[in-house]
């Protein structure tokens, strides 16, 4: 169905798909750019906007952009949506409101400096860990470079801005006993599947919980991470609520085939003879990652085992692995990291005992 004058088009998707003229080439002609949305409504509010935007601002250049950085950042969200991946674009949009847009948002977008955002910086550091602080200043970061590619600024005034210094990786694994015991008991627990194949694959807890029987040769015994399963939270005006989608995994490496152990195949051979559905755990839909973190905290309490986070257990194979003697481009590869310095940079704690090992050995 076409909105007459609008340029709003019913996709075949069923979504809804606007257009409008973001620049002109050099005969004339116009460039145009597109956004997307579930709802006519919606689609329509976001593209009156950065129409707004484009029409004051870039097809006119006689007058400097005035906007604040909440209206820039409404435009960009919108614009960047259809290229982004659902999670990816919520965790983008939930920093812009719970971290950025309170404190920055009302301040002209040609007025920040990089004194502003130093003080914006000590600021959320009072909240937020270094790690998380660095995170939230990178999508700041990418929407003001996105502001001087569109000529709204001169210059990004994020090029001087002090950051916190990152802090070391606090996860740690699980002892060589605590990992012995929680599999025993895992492996007698009705959800203990899931606990088990992440000690034994390292497989996110968002992969497992998308793992499909399709995706598992037993002949092979192999399985190829394919999808993963997250909670996210979903903006629509005033509303904010959060909603389960199946996406594909965190970056490309992380589309991996991962060699089956033969407890691993006995434990998913029998999980198939129980279940029907397409999902390894969830049967006919995916079973929610926080689920799975409720049952490994429950199996826990039962055996009266010590708190263990489940991203922990992804550590603990890493960890073991490395004890073992497996080589580090294996490691990565088996974590799905995209190269071998993250991994090295993950697991420095880890390798620091395996160094003092081969000091000993030579000293």
């Amino acid at each position: 169905m076409v909105r007459k004058g609008e340029n709003i088009y019913k996709r075949k998707d069923g979504r809804w798909e606007g257009r409008y003229i973001k620049g002109r080439k050099s005969d004339g002609r116009a460039i145009y750019g597109y956004v997307y949305n579930k709802t006519y409504t919606a689609l329509k509010e976001s593209l009156l906007t950065i129409k707004a935007l484009y029409s004051y601002n870039y097809t006119f250049k006689t007058i400097g952009y005035k906007g604040t950085l909440r209206d820039w950042a409404t435009c960009w969200l919108t614009e960047i949506q259809g290229q982004l991946k659902p999670s990816t674009y919520a965790s983008y949009t939930n920093k812009m409101i719970k971290h950025i847009l309170p404190l920055l948002g009302d301040i002209p977008l040609q007025s920040i400096t990089t004194d502003t955002l130093n003080n914006w910086i000590k600021e959320v550091e009072t909240r937020l860990a270094p790690n998380s602080v660095r995170i939230v200043y990178q999508v700041l970061r990418t929407c003001c470079a996105a502001a001087v590619k569109r000529e709204l600024i001169s210059e990004t005034p994020c090029k001087s801005v002090v950051l916190p210094k990152k802090a070391p990786n606090n996860i740690h694994a699980i002892t060589s006993k605590e990992q012995k015991k929680l599999k025993e008991k895992a492996a007698t627990h009705p959800n203990g599947l899931a606990i088990l194949l992440a000690l034994e694959t390292g497989m996110r807890i968002g992969e497992i919980a998308g793992l499909k029987w399709q995706d598992i040769d037993f002949s092979s015994n192999v399985l190829t991470v394919k999808r993963t399963i997250q909670r996210i939270q979903v903006t629509s005006g005033v509303n904010r609520k959060t909603q389960i989608i199946e996406g594909t995994p965190k970056s490309i490496s992380s589309k991996r085939t991962i060699p089956l152990s033969k407890n691993i195949r006995k434990l998913l051979t029998t999980q198939k003879q129980k279940t029907n559905g397409d999902f390894v755990l969830g049967g006919n839909k995916p079973v929610e990652p926080r689920l799975i973190s409720i049952w490994l905290k429950k199996i826990c309490q039962s055996f009266h085992l010590p708190v263990i986070r489940f991203h922990q257990l992804r550590h603990s194979f890493a960890t073991r692995c490395l004890e073992k003697g497996v080589n580090i481009a294996t490691i990565s590869a088996l974590l799905g990291h995209h190269s071998i310095k993250m991994t090295l940079d993950t697991y420095v704690s880890s390798f620091m005992s395996e160094k003092r090992k081969a000091i000993n050995l030579i000293s």
